[in-house]
């Protein structure tokens, strides 16, 4: 068996194993699905059927308190037709089914539907609970079949008191038909359903109506009797609902239970309606669950399909990929060299522009030290003749005179010295003042050869910027000599400088009064190997003196003043760029 077949049998059995996995998962999240809206209908049902009856029960006490009614109970029939439509009234303000008051004997002396066929006038309802109670002093809530109608409904009653005793007793009824038909109150679905059960496990209410009347646990003979003798279902005996029933938690159970002729399974949720001492069950239809994991399954396997097809071709790459490395890893070392030879060569292509510089200068420097020495030799010989004639005094000022013409070739060479030698970049903070002042010593000589009147500038000395000092001072050095340069011919030969601070940068701009920068060569003098001199010069001092500015994350650019001569200016940076 080849390995590839052995990865497709790995891939399939996988695909099982995911399967089973996320059938599993799928059905528990339902099933959650299906709690959290049980939970949910289960608690909107009981405080509405809660807060439903709660307003029923109020109207009892509302008649007991009439004045009309109490007068009719005390004077023994007195404006019997006044107190009917008063109850016909309260009857349909209030949605109730009925409305009526009785006597001490149970015996109804008005009602609200005094005019129909079935009133309660003259009947008596002693052997209910919700009278002989009320009777005795207490407010009733009672669930009962009509005695004439066998109509469900909840019944509230009250005692009428007169002089601190009981006189009659003023009941409700209202039909359990109401609540069923409400669909959009009680927040119900198309799969789902609810009942309400008593304390004696007999559902009262649900939308369902084979489920009515039925009870939730097997009543045996003594149960049965004294259900019968209560009268509460009158001759009806529940009959026992078919149904299991396996607890998910406190409040949440799996239910099977037989609905329009089959067996059916729901996720219920039980919520108590504490005035009238019941249970309010709301049930979700989960019994095709299984059959709504096919799609999931179906997406995953399409997913895991797409998911094995990438991995594959990205494993087939990744084959070929690991013939690459070793090329790789050659070309990598190879790039690092050439970077490191790239970056010598740069280092001595700037010492070289260094030296240039220097060569260029070199006339100059020579006039500079050797004027001195020929002075110092001068002195010397005007010294030895005076100590000779024994002035000491003369011969002593002679020396000193000597002794600051060699500190000044000291200072010359020193500056040299340090501007020549090769290092390695070392940003800090320097001083902008005192690198121009040591770039323009070391330029002195070609300016003055070529009769440059320096305007030098006011320049604070705690002005800094962030450069390599000696680098910064090469790229001066370069643009003082070249504008020198250029001047050499001109009438008027004057180089200055201008100053703009900023935030955190440092504009500098080194103004001459020279010919200016031809217009075709304004944007190529910053290219390497490009020149304006015709007789000397590599074309590498300017180029290189970006590359240095660059480093530091200045800008250098060069333009033509508007009266003439060229203008180069120099931007850095005040402190540390912080990324």
């Amino acid at each position: 068996m080849s390995s590839l077949s052995k990865k497709f049998i790995a891939a399939g059995v996988l695909l099982i194993m995911l399967l089973i996995l996320v059938f599993y998962l799928g059905r528990s999240h339902d099933y959650e699905q299906a709690q959290h809206q049980s939970q949910t209908q289960a608690t909107q049902l009981s405080h509405y059927i809660a807060s439903e009856l709660a307003r029923f029960k109020t109207i009892p006490s509302l008649v007991s308190a009439n004045d009309l009614v109490k007068s009719f109970i005390v004077e023994k029939g007195a404006g019997g037709d006044a107190v009917n439509d008063y109850l016909e009234d309260i009857q349909r303000a209030s949605g109730a089914s009925d409305v009526y008051v009785m006597d001490l004997s149970g015996t109804v002396l008005a009602s609200s539907n005094w005019q129909v066929d079935y009133t309660f006038l003259g009947s008596n309802f002693a052997f209910r609970p919700y009278f002989y109670l009320a009777k005795q002093g207490e407010k009733v809530a009672y669930f009962a079949l009509g005695m004439r109608s066998s109509e469900r409904g909840f019944y509230f009653s009250e005692p009428l008191f007169y002089q601190g005793e009981v006189v009659a007793v003023v009941a409700l009824k209202v039909n359990a038909k109401k609540f069923e038909q409400d669909r959009q109150l009680l927040n119900a679905s198309d799969t789902s359903h609810f009942y309400i059960a008593l304390e004696d496990n007999v559902i009262v209410m649900s939308d369902v109506a084979d489920w009515r009347l039925k009870s939730l646990k097997p009543l045996d003979n003594q149960q049965m009797a004294a259900l019968v003798k209560s009268r509460r279902y009158l001759s009806h005996k529940p009959t026992l609902l078919p149904y299991t029933h396996k607890p998910l938690n406190e409040q949440t159970i799996l239910q099977k239970v037989l609905l329009n002729g089959k067996q059916s399974r729901f996720i219920t949720a039980v919520e108590s309606i504490e005035i009238i001492n019941a249970k309010a069950s709301v049930l979700v239809d989960v019994t095709n669950v299984e059959l709504a994991q096919i799609p999931r399954l179906l997406w995953f396997s399409v997913f895991y399909a797409i998911a094995v097809g990438l991995i594959h071709t990205a494993m087939v790459r990744f084959a070929g990929y690991k013939k690459l490395l070793f090329s790789r890893h050659s070309l990598e070392q190879e790039v690092i060299e050439r970077t490191q030879a790239l970056e010598k060569a740069q280092k001595a292509l700037i010492q070289t522009a260094k030296l240039a510089t220097i060569g260029q200068l070199s006339a100059g420097i020579n006039h500079e030290i050797n004027q001195p020495l020929s002075a110092m030799n001068t002195y010397l010989v005007s010294a030895k003749r005076l100590l000779i004639k024994g002035n000491i005094e003369q011969a002593s000022e002679n020396l000193v005179l000597v002794q600051s013409l060699i500190e000044r070739v000291h200072k010359i060479v020193a500056q040299l010295k340090h501007f020549s030698k090769p290092a390695q970049t070392q940003l800090r903070q320097q001083s902008l003042a005192s690198m121009l002042k040591n770039a323009l010593m070391i330029a002195s000589a070609q300016l003055k050869q070529d009769d440059i009147e320096v305007k030098a500038a006011d320049i604070d000395a705690n002005i800094t910027v962030w450069v390599d000092s000696v680098k910064f001072e090469q790229v001066l050095v370069n643009v003082i000599t070249n504008a020198s340069q250029a001047m050499s011919e001109s009438d008027k030969r004057e180089l200055s400088f201008e100053l703009e601070l900023f935030d955190d940068r440092v504009k500098l701009s080194i103004l001459d009064t020279g010919p200016g920068i031809d217009q075709h060569a304004l944007g190529n003098i910053f290219e390497p190997f490009y020149s304006t001199k015709t007789s000397n010069g590599l074309g590498l001092g300017l180029s290189i003196s970006r590359q240095i500015i660059d480093s530091f994350n200045g800008r250098l650019t060069a333009h033509n003043r508007p009266k003439g001569g060229a203008q180069f200016i120099i931007t850095l940076q005040t402190n540390k760029e912080t990324s």
